[in-house]
């Protein structure tokens, strides 16, 4: 078992062998703790057992009610064993200035306790508290290099107790522990940064947007026509990336005004609009086009609050979508933006078709299904569902289709 911290890759890779010898017989967690020499802080204490040498039962008594505590260290085999460096290797202790934990009498005060038995054994330092802080030699201080630093402020036996022929220690530690001082560090950080060439060129990258132009600022789509919008990278040196979202959706009243936007979730563009490509990279003084079509669609008509919402009624009005082309460098953090008006200016719209809620009405004979069972039109005029409830609407839908 290793207590000293290693200071080199022999040490490290004597400690793992050592460690690795003990963790045979343990599971995979086990092998996966930390090694004890990796460790700041290590204390050690328990009943080690160590006794003194070359003293007898009564020269041991002695020098104890005299409290030459000094002389019977001298022989103390733990102290001897630790200078020779055969045990704890790297490992301190407090000076002893107690009397000897073992063997005591139980139930008996005093140093009068001591055992006076058949076997008169010698009293001794049975029970120690040893440490290692991060220290390889003696510091003052601590710092990142050596974090941990400690100080022993007390080291005493409760001789009170006497439930036990052993008289537990007791050991008190003053550690100092290492911290980053952000004050310091951000200073030193402001040195390298105004000194070092590499980050000042990385932060340059990190700010820089390649100047770029867009054709226009204000797109009008009639009759399905493609629109192109052109975005030039201004910059000989550098690539552009852009990206087109959709800002926000309003509506052209009668008067002229707009309505307030509604923001697109996720930024996306309405069914109405196709815009291709959305993104990209733009070589140095290269020009991209984009096109920007106005896409028809149709969908199955919905009922909200028992109003109708179909294709011709939603397209009879201007419909206004704000564009940010927002650029970026290849690198950078920072954005450029463009902001793009796109207005779609709707034909004078056509009459809603006409419907007939409780049947279909026809030129053709062939055409028509007599008959309660006949089905009935797709399309239902407003008229018909103004006073229905959304719930209402969809048990009506449910009839149809199963008249069908």
């Amino acid at each position: 078992m290793t207590f000293n911290k290693p200071h080199g890759s022999t040490a490290s890779a004597t400690s793992v062998q050592l460690h690795k010898a003990v963790s045979a017989n343990e599971n995979q967690a086990d092998e996966d703790r930390p090694e004890l020499a990796e460790a700041d802080m290590v204390v050690f204490l328990g009943d080690f057992n160590y006794r003194l040498d070359g003293i007898t039962y009564d020269e041991a008594r002695d020098m104890v009610s005299q409290r030459s505590f000094d002389w019977l260290r001298e022989r103390d085999q733990l102290r001897a064993e630790m200078e020779a460096g055969n045990v704890f290797q790297g490992m301190r202790e407090g000076r002893i200035k107690f009397p000897p934990t073992y063997k005591f009498q139980r139930h008996q005060m005093g140093l009068s306790g001591y055992d006076s038995g058949e076997k008169k054994r010698i009293p001794a330092w049975c029970d120690r508290i040893l440490y290692r802080d991060s220290r390889s030699v003696s510091m003052p201080e601590c710092s990142l290099e050596c974090p941990v630093v400690a100080a022993i402020t007390a080291y005493e036996a409760c001789m009170d107790v006497t439930d036990s022929d052993h008289k537990p220690v007791r050991c008190t530690f003053s550690v100092d522990i290492a911290r980053v001082d952000e004050l310091i560090r951000r200073q030193e950080y402001g040195k390298i940064v105004e000194s070092n060439k590499r980050v000042h060129s990385l932060l340059r990258e990190l700010h820089f947007v390649p100047d770029t132009i867009v054709s226009t600022n204000n797109i009008i789509l009639e009759n399905q026509e493609d629109v192109i919008l052109r975005i030039t990278n201004n910059c000989e040196t550098s690539k552009a990336a852009f990206e087109i979202l959709c800002e926000g959706q309003s509506i052209r009243k009668q008067d002229g005004t707009k309505s307030e936007p509604v923001i697109r979730a996720s930024f996306g563009f309405p069914l109405w609009l196709e815009v291709q490509p959305s993104s990209g990279l733009i070589g140095p003084g290269d020009t991209t086009e984009v096109a920007v079509h106005h896409e028809d669609f149709f969908t199955q008509e919905e009922f909200v609050d028992g109003v109708q919402q179909s294709w011709w009624c939603e397209t009879t009005r201007d419909i206004e979508v704000v564009l940010s082309v927002n650029v970026t460098g290849v690198a950078s953090t920072e954005a450029a933006t463009h902001r793009i008006t796109v207005r779609h200016c709707c034909p004078a719209p056509p009459a809603p078709p006409s419907a007939n809620p409780r049947g279909p009405i026809t030129d053709s004979p062939s055409d028509a299904v007599p008959g309660p069972k006949s089905s009935q039109s797709n399309h239902l005029l407003r008229s018909d569902f103004a006073n229905f409830g959304s719930s209402e609407v969809r048990d009506l839908c449910g009839v149809r289709k199963r008249n069908l």
